[in-house]
Parts: C-alpha cells; structure tokens; sequence
C-alpha cells in the first residue's frame, strides 16, 4: 500500500473543504426566507406609534381577554364598551410561514368574537387585534397552538 505525502495529503483537504463550502452555500441559498412583515422597514419607522398604541391599550381598565379551547378562539372585549362602537381588524399570523396568514374585519357580537381554528394548519399562531373605539387606536395581541 502505497502512503499518500503530506502535500498531497493537504491539496485533498482544501479540495474537500471547498467542496463542503460550496455545497452548504449553494443549499442555504435555495432555502426559503419569509420576512416577519411585508413593509418591515417601513413598519420599523413607525414602531413608536405602535409603541403608544400599546400603552394606550394596557392603560384600559379591563383588558381585552383571548380564550382558546382547541376548536374557537374567543376574543371578549372589556365589558364597559359600547359592542356597536368597536372596529378594527384581525390578524392570525404564522411566523414560519406567511402564506398562511389570515386578515379579517373585526365583528364583535354582545362584545365578543368567535373565530373557528379546527382548519388552521398545527403549530404555533399568533393572533394580533387592532380595533378602534370612540375615535381611539387600540393594540393587542396574544398567541395560541394549534395541536
């Protein structure tokens, strides 16, 4: 058998680690990448507004309350609101995968809203409520796991 020298021993491990940094990069740059938001930089600018709407919302003196049982999200508005004086809009969002996020128009019912989740894909969601009352933003959000 016959021994193989130390430079060619060299030129095979540069050879290979080339080879493995390649590999690795031509897959890290075929993988797909969902920013958290569409318009994140622009949201980034106006994050201090969110910031006050936040304050804002946890200033109220009931909070907004969010109740997953596995099949219904239920979202209860403070029971010292007006039901017919609440707007806004609902968000279901899936960090890992954008594509599945879900908007609809906040419809409040005797002050609260019940949205069917048995369809959503499992793992872990998000739901973030904008709403307005009485000319005031409000922010709230809370997560949930689809199992």
């Amino acid at each position: 058998m016959k021994k193989i020298s130390w430079g060619t021993g060299i030129v095979i491990a540069i050879i290979i680690f080339v080879v493995l940094v390649l590999v690795q990069t031509i897959y890290l740059m075929n993988q797909k990448v969902d920013l958290v938001e569409e318009d994140y930089y622009k949201k980034g600018i106006e994050y201090q507004k969110d910031i006050d709407v936040q304050k804002k919302t946890s200033e109220l003196s009931e909070q907004v309350r969010f109740d997953f049982n596995g099949q219904y999200l239920i979202i209860s508005f403070p029971e010292n609101l007006s039901d017919n004086k609440i707007s806004g809009e609902v968000l279901l969002y899936r960090p890992s995968d954008s594509g599945l996020d879900i908007k609809f128009p906040l419809q409040t019912d005797s002050l609260s809203q019940v949205i069917p989740v048995s369809d959503l894909k499992k793992g872990f969601w998000r739901v973030k409520l904008r709403w307005q009352y009485e000319g005031q933003d409000y922010y709230d959000e809370s997560s949930f796991l689809v199992e």
